[in-house]
């Protein structure tokens, strides 16, 4: 007579690692946090991928 009401499984948000640098807007994708402060991204530019150390604080959510 009563059903079970079935809970839908619920997700957890998914942190994006996309920012950008706030000097020039670049978009880069933060591959690590590092000690101090510091992250390591990865950014393209042209045809060619780099990755860099910057300090958390010089980017910002894309």
């Amino acid at each position: 007579m009563f059903g079970k009401k079935s809970k839908a499984a619920t997700t957890p948000a998914a942190q994006s690692d996309q920012y950008r640098l706030k000097a020039t807007g670049q978009r880069v994708t933060v591959l690590g946090h590092l000690s101090g402060g510091d992250v390591r991204i990865a950014m393209d530019s042209g045809h060619i991928t780099r990755d860099d150390i910057v300090s958390a604080r010089d980017i910002t959510p894309a």
